[in-house]
């Protein structure tokens, strides 16, 4: 088993940035905690074998959405009107798969990753998150 950082250590994390403003430290811990998650999860959209995670208007800007946890992204899918059956369809990917991704993604017209809407809700541009990554020494990926 993993030391992996727990969803409300990276809460805790979040309000300390969202309080601190610019802090690069903050910054780093928090970012740090994310990608020494084993796994981000993703409200799930499509059919078998076809299936994506979803990309939402956040703001106005196309976000995908990860999460800390499977709940947390069921929680949202209900929120964001999903069927029982449609927010209990999530996806587990290790954040390494999702870093192999972006370019494919801002491709499409993603422009940023927000990591647990409806709870802390804080995000990064999709095309800097190689960057983040390599500036905290990549973290748990």
């Amino acid at each position: 088993m993993t030391d992996a950082p727990q969803p409300r250590s990276i809460d805790q994390l979040a309000e300390v940035v969202r309080t601190s403003g610019a802090d690069v430290q903050a910054q780093s811990a928090l970012w740090s905690a994310v990608f020494a998650l084993e796994k981000w999860w993703f409200i799930a959209q499509g059919t078998m074998p076809d299936v994506a995670p979803v990309v939402a208007s956040v703001d106005g800007v196309p976000s995908l959405l990860a999460f800390t946890e499977g709940p947390r992204a069921r929680e949202c899918a209900l929120s964001m009107g999903f069927t029982e059956e449609e927010a209990g369809q999530v996806l587990a990917i290790p954040p390494q798969s999702v870093l192999e991704t972006i370019d494919h993604l801002a491709a499409q017209g993603v422009q940023r990753l927000v990591i647990d809407q409806g709870v802390t809700g804080f995000f990064a541009p999709l095309t800097q998150l190689r960057a983040i990554h390599d500036f905290i020494g990549g973290g748990g990926a």
